[in-house]
């Protein structure tokens, strides 16, 4: 199998040229192809002066548009993603494809994850929680960048998947949610090269909307039902509260609440079935 490298990068000109001889020297016969992401530090002409394939966007679409660019401009049946900033050592690339003869993805388990979350890790900790209650299972690390995959399969999802920083936890648990194989390959990270990006308010927002998407994705029952549940429950509660007290019939406001619950929950269960028919389309 021939296998495309695909590197998304933005501003990371200190770095690029590094990663890019690395991969060369671990892979030599794969197409290398960096997506500019709109840089303004000269990333694309790095890359493309160390001979890789460079698609430049004109407009910044984000980590996870890039990532959709470049796997659907590679040549390759095999992609590996790897991310511009040093972090990733390519020298477990090899290792990464030959797990796909008997998997469908294989991910970068980070075994210093938490370390290199950094101001990210509160959102790391959550985001954690999460999936694996989506997952229904128990992972070390959700969001690795670094990881290889069937082209083919990979580029079915996309639709799936977002632009934004959440790529990677999206298409993971896309992978777990259609039944597709999923294997994890204990791997040690380098630190960046190159300032962080993270700005706690920024990001501490997208980790929620993050999570509530997620959710709302691939279990919305798992939004809806506790809504539900705490809305009845507090009529129950309040409407119980004033027939004892004031010996009169269930006020309007409990009604209202129990209403709003019962609603909430067959909305729930119309967003699950929309959900499943949606997940339908991209299982073989």
């Amino acid at each position: 199998m021939g296998v495309s490298v695909i590197i998304p990068a933005f501003n990371e000109a200190a770095s690029i040229g590094a990663v890019l001889d690395e991969v060369e020297s671990v892979v030599p016969d794969a197409e290398v192809l960096v997506v500019d992401d709109c840089s303004t530090d000269g990333t694309g002409r790095i890359a493309a002066a160390a001979g890789a394939r460079v698609i430049r966007h004109r407009t910044n679409r984000g980590y996870g548009g890039a990532l959709k660019t470049g796997v659907r401009a590679a040549h390759s049946d095999v992609v590996v993603l790897l991310d511009a900033d040093g972090q990733h050592d390519a020298h477990y690339i090899p290792a990464l494809v030959e797990m796909l003869d008997d998997h469908d993805i294989a991910i970068g388990e980070r075994t210093d994850a938490y370390r290199v979350a950094g101001a990210r890790l509160p959102g790391k900790v959550i985001l954690g929680w999460v999936a694996n209650l989506i997952a229904g299972t128990r992972l070390k690390d959700i969001n690795c960048g670094f990881r290889a995959a069937r082209r083919d399969e990979l580029a079915r999802i996309l639709p799936l998947l977002p632009d934004g920083f959440s790529f990677s936890t999206t298409s993971t648990l896309a992978y777990l949610k259609l039944r597709h194989s999923v294997v994890f390959l204990p791997m040690e990270t380098r630190r960046r090269v190159g300032k962080s990006t993270v700005n706690p308010l920024r990001d501490g927002y997208r980790t929620i909307m993050l999570t509530v998407r997620l959710m709302a994705l691939f279990d919305p029952l798992q939004v809806f039902l506790p809504v539900a549940m705490g809305l009845v429950a507090l009529g129950i509660v309040y409407g119980t509260y004033v027939m004892l007290t004031e010996g009169r019939g269930i006020p309007v406001g409990a009604m209202v609440f129990i209403t709003t619950g019962l609603v909430s929950f067959l909305l729930g269960v119309v967003c699950d079935q929309i959900s499943a028919l949606r997940l339908e389309r991209y299982t073989e």
